[in-house]
C-alpha cells in the first residue's frame, strides 16, 4: 500500500511544502515571504504559515484527510544521533520554548505536529542540524570544559552521501566519505559507517569562512577585536554568523555576481574567494586525515556547488585524495521524504526525543 506524505520545511524567508507518493515528488512549490512576515516571531507567525499549509494542499487538489504521515525539517534541539524521531510531547516543548535557540525551523515541527494532531495521523523530523555523531577526539578541546559542538547541514550531507552509496550499489555505512555542502555557511563532514564523526560547526565560528559566515578566527586576534571594538556577546554572534566571510570582505554574498567579477579581472574579489577556497581545502584535507587517508569519494553539494570556478579551485588543491562528485543543490525535500518513508516500512526505525531535565 502506497502512502501519501507531506513534507514541510520552513526556512527564515521561505516555506517549502511537497507531496510525496511513497518517494515519489507529486507536487511540489515554495512559498517566499515579505519583511512583514519575517520579522514576526516565531509565535506570531505559526498562524500565518499553518494557513500556507492548507492553501498548498487546495492548490494541489489535495484532501487534508487523504495525508497519512507529515515529515518536517528538524529545529534547534539538545544533541542528537542521526535518523528520524517522532514529534511527540518531549519534543514538542523544546521547539515550543525555544529551549536551544530561535529559529524558523523550529516551527516546521511545530506546524506538523499541529497539522497531524488535527488529522490523527504522527508526524516526524529527520536528521536536524543538532545531528551529534562526533567521536571523542573530535569534541574535546584544550581546555576542559569547551567542547566543540555538532551543527552542521546533517539532512542534505546525509542525503547526498546515501544518494551517492545507493549510485555505486553499495551501502552508505560500508563507505568513507568527505561530504562538503556549501550554502551561506560551509560544513565539511567525514562520514564513517554511516555516522558524521568529526565536522565543523559552520554557524558560530569554526572551520573555513564562507559567504556570510566568519569559520575559524585566531584566538589572540579575536579577543583583541573585543577590546577594540567593545561589541556585545549578542551582536559577536550575530557578526559571525551572518555578517562575516564574503559579505565582511566584499560587502557582498553573492558568489555568483562575485565570480562574474573575477572572470573579468578583479583582483581584490580574486584574492578573497581564493582565502575561502584555500580554507575549504584545508578542512577536505584535515577530514582525510581523520579518515586516515581512505577515503572513497569526495561529495560537494549546496548552493555553491553549482559555481564550476569555485568547484574547479577546490579541486586543484583535493583531487589527490579520492574521486569528486557534485550534488550541486540540495536534497532536503527527497531526504524528509525517505526518513519518512523508511519508518513507514518499518516502524523499528522510528526514535524516540527525550527531552533533558533543566537545572537551575
Amino acid at each position: 500500500m502506497s502512502h501519501l506524505i507531506l513534507v514541510i520545511n520552513l526556512g527564515s524567508t521561505t516555506t517549502k511544502l511537497a507531496l510525496y507518493r511513497d518517494l515519489s515528488c507529486t507536487y511540489i512549490k515554495t512559498y517566499s515571504h515579505d519583511k512583514g512576515i519575517i520579522k514576526l516571531d516565531q509565535k506570531a507567525q505559526e498562524e500565518i504559515r499553518y494557513q500556507i499549509i492548507i492553501d498548498f494542499l487546495n492548490e494541489s487538489n489535495t484532501n487534508a484527510s487523504d495525508i497519512d504521515f507529515v515529515s518536517a525539517r528538524g529545529g534547534l534541539l539538545k544533541p542528537i544521533e542521526g535518523g528520524t524521531y517522532l514529534i511527540n510531547d518531549d519534543m514538542l516543548l523544546d521547539l515550543n520554548t525555544r529551549r536551544y535557540g530561535e529559529h524558523a525551523s523550529n516551527l516546521s515541527g511545530i506546524l506538523a505536529h499541529s497539522f497531524a494532531k488535527n488529522h490523527g495521523i504522527k508526524a516526524v523530523i529527520t536528521d536536524p542540524v543538532v545531528v551529534d555523531e562526533l567521536c571523542d577526539e573530535a569534541r574535546l578541546t584544550g581546555i576542559k570544559d569547551v567542547n566543540r559542538k555538532s551543527i552542521f547541514h546533517a539532512l542534505n550531507q546525509k542525503a547526498v552521501a546515501r544518494k551517492f552509496a545507493d549510485s555505486i550499489d553499495q551501502t552508505y555505512e560500508d563507505l568513507r566519505l568527505i561530504v562538503i555542502h556549501m550554502g551561506g555557511g560551509i560544513t565539511v563532514g567525514a562520514h564513517l559507517g554511516g555516522k558524521v564523526i568529526d565536522v565543523n560547526n559552520g554557524l558560530k565560528g569554526d572551520g573555513p569562512m564562507s559567504p556570510t559566515r566568519a569559520g575559524s578566527i585566531p584566538v589572540d586576534a579575536l579577543l583583541d577585536y573585543l577590546e577594540d571594538t567593545n561589541i556585545s556577546h549578542a551582536d559577536l554572534i550575530s557578526l559571525v554568523s551572518k555578517r562575516s566571510g564574503l559579505l565582511s570582505h566584499l560587502d557582498s554574498a553573492d558568489v555568483e555576481e562575485i565570480v562574474s567579477s573575477i572572470k573579468e579581472g578583479d583582483r581584490d574579489k580574486e584574492q578573497v574567494v581564493s582565502a575561502m577556497v584555500f580554507q575549504i581545502a584545508k578542512e577536505i584535507g584535515a577530514k582525510a586525515a581523520v579518515l586516515k587517508g581512505q577515503v572513497d569519494q569526495i561529495i560537494f553539494t549546496g548552493g555553491l556547488s553549482y559555481s564550476d570556478y569555485i568547484i574547479d579551485s577546490i579541486t586543484e588543491y583535493v583531487d589527490f585524495i579520492a574521486p569528486i562528485t557534485v550534488y550541486a543543490g540540495e536534497l532536503e525535500m527527497d531526504a524528509l521524504a525517505y526518513g519518512a518513508y523508511s519508518v513507514l516500512e518499518d516502524n523499528r526505525l522510528l526514535k524516540s526525543y527525550i527531552r533533558e531535565e533543566e537545572h537551575d
